[in-house]
């Protein structure tokens, strides 16, 4: 059994509307082959460490490329798999599978979340342990802040959702770190958050100058907004909200293309998941989480607690963006509302469940079973 990788990173063109056909791109060495070796004595691995996999190739989703390079050399199906980021591939594989290909056999399907790898130990070696805070200090302390929320890259859900933070009266800069990006604001907010704007953490300069106003910087890595110390944040905060990179349950409406929409919405499911949900973890942070539903069900699959004792997670089932960020900022509000002595309280009570994610992520080698595996269904 002869063996065959290729990394779709190396593809020239990759858009969401756009991605090149890599079956035809990027295998020529395992076609020339062909001529010699039988179809079915080839395993094919195919991944996407990128974000996303929405990938459109020639007007439809990627994994139609892959099904028909694999009928066209007799290939089985059994012997290819593609390793992606997003926890709902098999959920949305299963879907398209089921509309377009059911009578044809199933790839395998690997998951590799890079967010969930980042912090564990052996990888950045220089970063853990000694250089993050750890919340050791005098019982009685109580911290600066209430809670941090950092909205780096502004996209339209992190508008949507500081706008909403907003509305119900959580912008309080001197209760909180809070971050928007403001030179990107392009009249997105309302005219009466504008005028709050800039507010302490906002983005804007060089990178170097930006992140080593968040962080202190480790020049011993090479991605150090990943890696960088944070604990100039978290020790003088008692709970993160993290918005993630994408809030959306269905991509569907992302394509300038409303035919391409129409073919995408009923099947394809996305979920972003990155060092932005990991990192408080590092730091003993609890949070809540704007990204797509069904993020905290997930993480509680992987082995991870969640916070439904200490306020409603109800959020995470939730489908429509709107209402889902409506929902969690209204948990937030609850919170903003309770004292600096309540929040300390809190904190430490939850102390073991912090402890508890904190060693998880840090001692499971997450790139293997049964978090890292291969899935046919």
């Amino acid at each position: 059994m002869k063996q065959y990788r290729y990394d779709l990173i190396d593809c020239y063109e990759k858009t969401w509307d756009n991605f090149e056909d890599f079956t035809q791109t990027l295998t020529k060495d395992l076609v020339y082959d062909l001529q010699t070796i039988s179809p079915d004595q080839v395993k094919i691995h195919f991944q996407y460490p990128a974000e996303s996999t929405l990938l459109v190739v020639n007007g439809k989703w990627f994994m139609d490329s892959i099904h028909d390079f694999a009928n066209n050399h007799n290939i089985p199906l059994q012997n290819i798999t593609f390793r992606g980021t997003n926890p709902k591939l098999v959920e949305t594989y299963n879907f398209w599978h089921r509309q377009f290909r059911y009578t044809e056999d199933k790839i395998n399907l690997e998951l590799d979340c890079f967010g969930l790898r980042l912090y564990n130990k052996g990888m950045y070696k220089n970063h853990i342990g000694d250089k993050v805070f750890h919340p050791t200090a005098p019982f009685e302390q109580i911290r600066d802040k209430k809670m941090n929320c950092f909205n780096a890259n502004i996209l339209p859900h992190r508008v949507m959702f500081v706008q909403e933070l907003f509305d119900q009266g959580c912008l309080d800069v001197n209760n909180n770190i809070i971050s928007v990006h403001h030179f990107f604001k392009d009249k997105q907010f309302t005219p009466e958050l504008e005028k709050l704007l800039p507010i302490q953490y906002d983005l804007h300069g060089d990178w170097e100058s930006v992140y080593s106003k968040i962080f202190e910087k480790d020049t011993s890595l090479t991605d150090y907004n990943k890696t960088g110390n944070y604990s100039n944040i978290y020790d003088k905060t008692y709970f993160t909200v993290t918005t993630e990179s994408a809030t959306c349950y269905s991509m569907a409406d992302y394509s300038s293309s409303m035919e391409l929409n129409d073919y995408l919405r009923p099947w394809y499911r996305e979920l972003f998941i990155t060092e932005k949900t990991f990192r408080p973890m590092l730091y003993w942070q609890p949070q809540l989480i704007q990204s797509s539903s069904g993020i905290l069900r997930w993480l509680q699959e992987c082995g991870f607690k969640t916070f439904s004792d200490y306020w409603n997670e109800d959020y995470d089932n939730e489908p429509d963006g709107k209402i889902r960020t409506q929902m969690i900022v209204t948990e937030v509000r609850k919170l903003l509302n309770k004292s600096k002595e309540e929040l300390h309280e809190m904190y430490w009570d939850m102390m073991p469940i912090l402890e508890y994610n904190r060693n998880l992520l840090l001692t499971n080698d997450f790139t293997r079973p049964p978090w890292y595996t291969s899935l046919r269904s």
